[in-house]
């Protein structure tokens, strides 16, 4: 009976990945070091070895990747290996040509004729629960070694024939010989047989492999007779039921049995394939799921649950199921225990069982409710136990909006506060002070120190509140004393100082005074140590208004202030931002005045005059 164990093993590898739901990864001296394609058994250790018998090669190792291969050189009793076993204590027991070896990891003890044995030629080894080994002959019946003595059974003790092919032995402590010619039950004392006259599957009395299922039935693959018959055979204990190709078995030729921790079957044949029974089904792995090669002599399920195939163009191990993708939904907003880890798998084993700690499990691909840190998730399919990638759920708080907690600005000036721009969905309060309370970053006006507190929403959908104090600074107070009519000065002392001409630049003109030489309304900004800017009202010199060439031009923007000198009547004066939002709109008829507004220096606005004697006008104005 092959043991199965249910340790956890690490991360799947593979070469060949068909429909997702399982991996195959072949193995022929092209691609590896393998000794010989032509492969008669294999068998995985619970260390993790896997063990190849070849036909001709003696047998090779894989561990890990790393391959040995043993022949007679290194103390293998024959190169012809044609089964493997494996006993309690890990000694690994080859079945050859020309007798029987022991391996016990660094050297070989071989058994032949002279110790005992009935014959050189062997066809199988089998190691009982007792530890016993059953070697099967090509002719003289069958061997058990007791650790000290042979004891040789052949068909005048009972057997139904001297070529035993395989052994098992069944949950009842029997011991069951697959024969040339039907097989044989054993209690130790009594012997009967079975062949196609009464149980076994029809034209299927030459038996070439058996099992014993974790249920306690015991399976037999058979040969065809003649090209015809063969199949499967399955006694309950008390009676035999039989499939074939009608049934949806691969092959008639059976030459390799298994099966997982959960009793799903795995059948190798020799022309069409494995078949792999589940629920009652067969379902067929070859050459188009990725095996190696249709031509299969061989089939052992690992204690991890990888599925190896002996043919004879190679080995090929299939796993049953494998990692697809994945999704983590971290802690996102300060909220903790919210996070939650997704993970598809795909199997040909349903069902699935996934678990955080590879003991307990759950049925349900999805893990609610974690915490912020490192995750690894296992799952199975009950025979393959296999951990994913790790998973690192984070804890993502709420991003601040502002990158500082306070801003000085200007009196009578206006300031941005330059959000994180990753956000959106904005909402500023109070609503008064703000251009736009729904834009990204809208102007600021405030009259007295305040919070301006603004709600948004980040790129993880965290809604964040964040407030920043606005602090004013006091602009420059002043007057301009005009001397002559035409010499301008600034009545206090300031950082800069820049004068205008109908709210032009005037080059040079940086200096506490300024000499007007030409006329027109004049105006002068300046700056204190702080930073703070203020500009003038409108100083006329020589200007006698509606007499100059172009009266529009007596209409100007300066430091937030409108400036107009407009002596027709019933003119409209309208304020557009480049936006086309209306900033201000009055009447101004037979008057000079300054209009105050809420714009803020260096911004664009769009000045529109209409009505003044069914005139339209409209001048772009860079606000300074």
């Amino acid at each position: 009976m092959k043991s199965i164990s249910t340790l956890v093993f690490l991360l799947l590898l593979f070469s060949g990945l068909f429909a997702q739901n399982y991996s195959v990864t072949n193995y022929t001296t092209s691609n590896s070091s393998i000794a010989s394609n032509d492969i008669l058994a294999v068998k995985a250790a619970p260390n993790g070895d896997v063990w190849f018998a070849t036909n001709g090669a003696g047998v090779s190792r894989l561990n890990g990747a790393t391959w040995t291969t043993f022949t007679t050189s290194q103390g293998l009793v024959g190169n012809t290996v044609k089964d493997i076993d494996i006993d309690a204590s890990g000694n690994v027991w080859f079945a050859t040509s020309a007798g029987l070896s022991k391996y016990n990891g660094s050297s070989f003890t071989n058994y032949t004729t002279a110790q005992g044995l009935a014959s050189n030629d062997l066809r199988s080894v089998f190691v009982d629960v007792a530890g016993n080994i059953w070697a099967g002959t090509a002719g003289s019946g069958v061997c058990k070694f007791n650790g000290v003595t042979w004891t040789t059974y052949d068909d005048s003790d009972g057997l139904a024939q001297n070529f035993v092919l395989a052994t098992t032995q069944d949950s009842l402590g029997n011991w069951w010989f697959a024969t040339a010619n039907g097989v044989s039950k054993f209690t130790g004392s009594t012997w009967t047989t079975y062949t196609s006259s009464n149980g076994l599957i029809a034209n299927g009395d030459e038996v070439q492999s058996a099992m014993t299922d974790r249920n306690g039935n015991v399976w037999f693959g058979s040969k065809p007779g003649f090209g015809i018959g063969g199949g499967l055979s399955m006694y309950n204990g008390s009676t035999w039921t039989t499939y074939n190709t009608s049934n949806g078995l691969a092959s008639n030729d059976v030459r390799g049995l298994d099966c997982d921790a959960k009793n799903r079957m795995w059948f190798s044949t020799y022309i069409n394939g494995a078949s792999h029974f589940r629920n009652g089904i067969f379902s067929t792995y070859s050459t188009s799921q990725g095996i190696v090669s249709a031509t299969q002599q061989c089939v052992d399920i690992s204690p991890m649950g990888e599925v190896w195939i002996g043919t004879t163009s190679g080995a090929s191990v299939l796993r049953t199921l494998v990692y697809q993708s994945s999704s983590i939904t971290h802690n996102y907003c300060g909220n903790n225990n919210l996070g939650t880890i997704t993970v598809s798998v795909g199997t040909i084993n349903a069902p699935l069982y996934y678990s955080l700690d590879g003991i307990s499990y759950q049925t349900s691909n999805t893990f609610t409710g974690l915490a912020s840190g490192s995750y690894n998730v296992w799952f199975t399919d009950s025979s393959m136990f296999v951990q994913g990638t790790g998973y690192n759920i984070q804890d993502i708080p709420i991003v601040e909006l502002f990158s500082n907690d306070s801003v000085y600005q200007c009196q009578n000036d206006s300031s941005q506060l330059n959000p994180d721009a990753s956000f959106s969905n904005f909402t500023w309060s109070p609503d008064s002070i703000v251009s736009s309370d729904t834009t990204t970053n809208p102007y600021i006006f405030t009259s007295v120190d305040q919070y301006v507190i603004a709600f948004a929403t980040d790129s993880n959908g965290c809604i964040a509140s964040d407030s920043v104090f606005v602090s004013l600074l006091p602009s420059p107070v002043y007057n301009v004393n005009v001397t002559n009519d035409s010499v301008f000065a600034v009545d206090g002392t300031f950082t800069t100082y820049q004068w205008f001409w109908y709210g032009d630049t005037i080059p040079g003109a940086t200096n506490q005074s300024y000499t007007a030489t030409q006329p027109g309304i004049y105006t002068v900004c300046v700056t204190n140590s702080i930073g703070c800017s203020t500009c003038s009202g409108m100083i006329h010199y020589q200007n006698t208004g509606i007499s100059e060439t172009n009266a529009y031009s007596h209409v100007y923007i300066n430091n937030g202030n409108l400036y107009y000198d407009l002596p027709e009547e019933n003119c409209l004066i309208s304020m557009f931002a480049t936006d086309g939002r209306l900033i201000s709109s009055f009447s101004a008829e037979n008057q000079t005045g300054v209009t105050t507004i809420n714009v803020r220096n260096n911004q664009v606005v769009l000045i529109h005059i209409e009505g003044c004697k069914t005139n339209i006008w409209n001048k772009m104005y860079y606000s300074n």
